[in-house]
């Protein structure tokens, strides 16, 4: 069975979800056929692969084109074997195109010995790094590439996706189910691809089936539990919070659960009361209690701002 990620792979811009003007520019590049070496950066999920892919197949033969993930090959060998004798053929092309996805995991001394590969074949050959966090690419690599940056996809662009796929693969969704997927896959459409996939040849999609099978708490619990805690509704908050516990979730899980929460209210002061509980967590201190502390915090908090 082919995979969601790939079956609705876009494979041009015009089908390409946010990041307008990342697209916009690589666009221009397509058209103006002068390709720059490119950094591709950001979140992961938010169209990067997919559009060095574009890139690459609009400018160059399949020939002419090579895809490694460096997290797979991350040391110098590959470096001086693969994309070296790749750099060194003779193309049909204007240049051959070297996509490298996950860049960022090189080890220094790949990075280093790129960086002269892509020096002395610049006339025939053209790197695409892709990369989550650009600050661990070697800055003499950043300085020649032009760096494009990549943000999450929005939750509307997410949830409109979402509701098309589902209605492609002739699928049944609930709005609550929608919700609960764009919040766990929080702005990663692969994600929320891999999500739809999991639920197999399941026709009727409720938020119960998603927070089953991807093994976390419902959002829509979360998002309750917290607006009873800060209006000072504590014993509906425990409640809820008694239920979750009672599904068996992993302690850790629920710590990331309210990570998420807070995160999407942009609550610094949540998110830093979650922090201590996700440290007494790692330490294996997984009793309730641990977690009606952090209620009690949460309302302290609120009533001291």
């Amino acid at each position: 069975m082919q995979l969601l990620v790939d079956k609705y792979r876009p494979t041009d811009f015009n089908n390409v979800l946010g990041n307008e003007e990342a697209i916009q520019a690589l666009s221009s590049i397509i058209l103006s056929k002068n390709m720059p070496h490119l950094l591709l950066t950001g979140p992961p999920g938010t169209g990067k692969t997919t559009s060095a892919r574009i890139i690459a197949n609009n400018l160059a033969t399949k020939e002419d084109v090579l895809e490694l993930n460096a997290s797979d090959e991350r040391g110098i060998d590959v470096v001086r074997t693969t994309i070296k004798y790749f750099a060194q053929k003779t193309c049909k092309s204007p240049f051959k195109v070297i996509i490298l996805d996950e860049a960022d995991s090189m080890t220094t001394t790949a990075q280093q010995g790129l960086r002269r590969v892509m020096e002395l074949y610049a006339s025939n050959t053209r790197f695409i790094l892709i990369c989550n966090t650009f600050t661990k690419i070697f800055e003499p690599i950043q300085s020649r590439c032009a760096v494009i940056k990549f943000e999450k996809i929005s939750s509307e662009e997410l949830k409109a996706h979402i509701k098309e796929v589902c209605i492609k693969e002739k699928k049944n969704i609930d709005e609550s189910a929608v919700e609960a997927i764009v919040v766990l896959s929080d702005g990663d459409m692969r994600q929320s691809l891999n999500i739809l996939q999991s639920l197999g040849d399941v026709k009727n999609v409720t938020e119960e089936k998603i927070t089953q099978i991807t093994g976390n708490p419902s959002p829509k619990k979360i998002n309750d539990l917290i607006n009873f805690i800060k209006n000072d509704e504590l014993d509906k908050a425990i409640a809820i919070f008694d239920s979750i516990w009672e599904e068996k979730y992993d302690p850790s899980d629920i710590v990331s659960a309210f990570f998420r929460e807070a995160k999407i209210r942009n609550d610094y002061e949540l998110m830093k009361n979650v922090g201590l509980i996700q440290l007494r967590v790692s330490e294996g201190i997984n009793s309730k209690m641990q977690f009606y502390k952090l209620f009690y915090d949460i309302m302290n908090t609120q009533k001291n701002d």
